[in-house]
């Protein structure tokens, strides 16, 4: 029979109660046989990992108790009780029982030339304990257990466990069958289908030790790994040891990309940015076009993933709606993933000499210097000034932005400058329209379609567009290319910016007084306001714009006096991605989901899960709920 149509429909026992169990179709049910209410259903798609088991623990022994002393753990650490609710376990990843030394790490010296071998995460059972011995026969090696052996059917699964603030968690569960004939049927086509996933088993991860608290080891060593293992992905970790090392390696030819099915950074924006630079160069050669000047940007064929460990996250925040660690390192064990846009900053100058006033894309000439890519956003004048003096207190850690923030608050400066936004003249991209980038966003589907189809440019044409010239004295001049909400600022630039809809938001702060400066900073830190709501700040949709410095075109020639001068040949710096800039005069061009990224879209308000399945729990413990998602605080 299909497997489609096979329907699977047994009787199992959990925590000491009959339960019906009923898969088909990718959905696995399980129902009280005394209580039709206390169900759960559980998509095919939300399992991480399914494995037999001859003991009634949901990982085949009891979770072991972890060390927060720096000493080395005794040699026989006492096991504590599992903490169960009455239909099914919560597992918390820091929980998660790991070999000792199954995991080897990779250090990548700064001087080294050489790429690291990959290495397994899964270790050899030569390096076991005998303790470890006893769990690998029991859990980890299903495969080898002999007919008869097991009675329980272990499950792990992701179950979204608050919504407000996208949190996901593993849950486990055991089901007790005391014909193991039957557990081992259950167990083969529950692997199969698990196979039929096309889910990441080898991944490539730079770990960068210095971003954000410098806690990025750590972080990983304690929700990563043990994930990552028991999900069965084999990890290949470089540590980074300096700036723009992920870039070297990920565009060396010695290092092969197709040995992997994804690449996974854990660090902050800026090595997230330095991955997909890399990635996007590194395909570029492939395909034999000039890094330099580029004819055309080609997507990557491989996705790519972050962890967060930076200091404000947000490419984590916006992909996955929360910066929460083991939510992110969910998404990538699931797999899915989906097209993210990334800017293409190019240097003005010298497409100014041939072309004034045309786009990189409409010459249809080879475009000018590809200076730099980003995902989050540009910005010029008061967040660039901070981002070039903070290079000066690397010391103070993440406070040196706050410190440079004040200080550059205090200096209330301005920049003269000329900004040509390309607008759709039919008036349909409206960057206040109230739309936001959700699950299966209709806005950025319709993107992709185009670009499939061969239609990148479709609903976009230049002959669609109609420069419009802005200019003027600004605080700040920001390219959103997402909507860049975080913890410290939750609307972020624009809350209604899209992932992958080949657009980017243009946000104007005009020049004012120190007053305007903080509504300014008390908006973009509410939970509530948007900047759009200021006076002085415009905001426009566009696929590209071009940006001029000191506003030239506003002396029409004469001489100015030597004090205004002064002021108006004032310039700062780009802040891209967390990285300074130092050319001015740019152009940057929008491109539509140009990678691939590990993700889930972020639900709407109202419903469950995937598919609009009640995956979320009838049968979960709401305390637990609380516990494992926000401690009740999002209630």
């Amino acid at each position: 029979m299909d497997k489609e149509h096979e329907v699977l429909l047994n009787a199992f026992v959990i925590a000491k109660k009959r339960y019906r169990v009923f898969y088909n179709a990718g959905i696995l049910v399980w129902e009280d046989e005394s209580s039709k209410k206390a169900k759960t259903t559980v998509p095919i798609t939300d399992v991480l990992s399914v494995s037999v088991s001859k003991l009634p623990h949901a990982n085949g022994k009891q979770w072991m108790k972890r060390s927060k002393a720096a000493a080395p753990p005794p040699p026989h650490p006492p096991a504590a009780a599992i903490v169960r609710n009455e239909a099914h376990g919560s597992l918390d990843s820091d929980r998660i029982p790991v070999l000792s030394g199954s995991t080897t790490t990779n250090t990548l010296a700064t001087t080294s030339s050489n790429i690291p071998h990959n290495h397994s995460n899964r270790g050899s059972l030569n390096d076991l304990s005998d303790d470890d011995r006893r769990e690998a026969s029991d859990y980890l090696d299903a495969g080898t257990i002999q007919a008869g052996d097991s009675k329980y059917l272990i499950l792990h699964y992701a179950a979204l466990v608050c919504q407000k603030t996208n949190r996901w968690r593993v849950r486990a569960v055991a089901l007790h069958n005391s014909e193991p004939r039957l557990v081992e049927l259950w167990y083969n086509r529950l692997s199969s289908d698990l196979r039929d996933q096309n889910r990441p088993k080898h991944l490539l991860l730079f770990l960068n030790p210095y971003g954000g608290k410098k806690n990025a080891l750590a972080l990983y060593e304690r929700y990563a790994k043990p994930l990552f293992r028991l999900a069965g992905v084999d990890i290949n970790l470089i540590i980074t040891q300096r700036a723009q090392q992920i870039y070297d390696i990920v565009t060396s030819k010695s290092i092969l990309l197709d040995n992997y099915d994804g690449l996974v950074c854990c660090g902050g924006d800026g090595t997230f940015a330095e991955l997909f630079n890399g990635l996007v160069t590194r395909t570029m050669m492939d395909c034999g076009i000039d890094i330099k000047h580029p004819a055309y940007l080609p997507k990557p064929n491989i996705p790519i993933g972050v962890i967060p460990a930076g200091s404000t996250d947000t490419v984590a925040c916006c992909l996955n709606g929360t910066t929460d660690i083991k939510t992110c390192i969910i998404h990538i064990i699931l797999g899915q993933h989906s097209g993210l846009d990334i800017s293409a900053v190019y240097s003005a100058d010298a497409a100014a000499k041939g072309d004034e006033g045309a786009s990189p894309a409409g010459t249809g000439r080879p475009r000018p210097q590809l200076l730099k890519l980003f995902a989050s956003a540009l910005s010029y004048g008061y967040l660039g000034d901070i981002a070039y003096d903070s290079e000066k207190y690397r010391w103070m850690g993440p406070k040196r932005y706050d410190y440079s923030g004040f200080k550059k608050f205090l200096a209330n400066r301005g920049y003269n400058a000329e900004i040509v936004v390309h607008l759709d003249r039919r008036g349909k991209q409206d960057p206040n329209d109230g739309v936001r980038c959700l699950d299966k966003c209709a806005r950025c589907r319709k993107a992709q379609y185009g670009r499939d189809c061969g239609g990148e440019r479709a609903s976009y044409e230049d002959a669609d567009t109609e420069p419009l010239v802005v200019r003027g004295k600004f605080l700040m001049v920001s390219g959103a290319n997402i909507s860049c909400s975080c913890e410290r600022s939750p609307q972020g630039f624009s809350p209604y910016c899209h992932l992958g809809d080949g657009l980017l938001d243009l946000v104007l702060v005009r020049h004012t007084s120190m007053f305007n400066n903080l509504r300014l900073l008390l908006t973009m830190t509410s939970k509530t306001k948007k900047l759009s709501e200021l006076p002085f700040v415009e905001i426009y949709r566009t696929k590209e714009f071009r940006f001029t410095a000191n506003g030239q075109s506003e002396t029409n020639g004469s001489e100015i006096a030597p004090a205004i001068s002064s002021e108006m040949m004032r310039r700062s710096k780009w802040n891209c991605d967390g990285e300074v800039l130092l050319d001015t005069n740019i152009i940057v061009e929008s491109n539509c989901q140009l990678i691939q990224v590990f993700r889930r879209g972020i639900l709407p308000a109202g419903t469950a899960g995937n598919g609009g399945i009640d995956q979320r729990a009838a049968a979960t413990n709401p305390a637990d709920d609380k516990e494992s998602c926000c401690f009740g605080l999002c209630n």
